[in-house]
């Protein structure tokens, strides 16, 4: 009954939830992070999706808040948290999960899917970290994070502006064809800035199927292996080295990878690491092939 009380005010009220009132789910690492990082974890009534382990400083507010499930959690799950704010992956408000934007507000349940995922750029993240901010009432924390992480990337860029740009193929996985880092999200931007070119910058996804003929026509100088919990970057080096149609690649024979988690090559926190993990590897390439 209270539930239904509750879904029904935040309807009239044309789901303009004030922060004191946001019982918020956070369906991504990323966006988990970001909320945490802010301090708005009181606010957060659960979460799910965690592809790597949360960040250390990050452990202890995350414990706190009910983890529904490590990937998508059910409807009955979420509705028993009485929610009234829904953010993550785009994926999470489809019939599948936890059901369209239109059934999910029609329940009282506001949602935000980040301007990131459908970005590359920096900016976007920019300004999901400020909404957040707004939303959750910790505006100043939001701004605070947006500035440390604006001076943090420059200082990047300035390093690598002037260095020669190697060739990058990001790997996320599969074999009979390749699940790649494409040219539509942040992975695309923090490779570039990192001092690398990504052989699929041309494309619209950010993460989505390639061809190895367009790998061995590219010829890349760096293979980026991405990280998660049930897809180990050793199993995935050990196929591209053994059993993949790129094993002649110079790259791949001269064991050119960079080991990267997944939440460090997405929108999120992690992005200067992630930039940073990038620029080392891509250096210490660069620096073999002069020898």
């Amino acid at each position: 009954m209270y539930m239904k009380i509750s879904m029904l005010v935040t309807i009239l009220l044309g789901l303009n939830i004030y922060a004191s009132d946001v019982r918020g789910v956070s369906t991504a690492q990323f966006t988990t992070e970001i909320l945490l990082t802010i301090g708005a974890e009181k606010q957060l009534v659960g979460t799910a999706n965690l592809w790597n382990e949360i960040a250390p400083e990050l452990k202890e507010q995350f414990e706190k808040i009910p983890e529904l499930s490590k990937r998508s959690p059910t409807k009955e799950q979420f509705y028993e948290l009485n929610p009234n704010f829904l953010t993550g992956w785009k994926s999470i408000s489809t019939k599948k999960n936890l059901g369209e934007v239109e059934e999910l507000e029609k329940n009282g349940v506001e949602v935000y899917i980040p301007k990131t995922l459908e970005s590359n750029s920096l900016e976007s993240l920019y300004e999901d970290i400020l909404f957040f901010g707004k939303k959750f009432n910790v505006e100043t924390n939001a701004r605070a994070l947006i500035e440390k992480l604006k001076k943090q990337v420059e200082l990047i860029k300035n390093k690598n502006i002037y260095k020669k740009k190697l060739k990058v193929f990001g790997y996320d996985g599969k074999e009979d064809f390749p699940y790649v880092v494409g040219g539509g999200a942040i992975g695309n931007t923090l490779i570039e800035i990192a001092g690398g070119e990504n052989i699929y910058k041309e494309t619209s996804f950010g993460f989505g199927s390639g061809q190895w003929e367009k790998i061995i026509d590219s010829n890349p100088e760096v293979i980026v292996i991405i990280d998660y919990d049930n897809a180990s970057s050793e199993e995935k080096i050990e196929f591209l080295k053994n059993r993949s149609p790129i094993k002649m690649l110079e790259a791949v024979k001269n064991n050119n990878f960079i080991v990267i988690p997944l939440n460090y090559i997405s929108s999120g926190i992690h992005v200067v690491k992630g930039i940073e993990i990038l620029s080392d590897g891509i250096d210490k390439i660069r620096n073999k092939n002069r020898e």
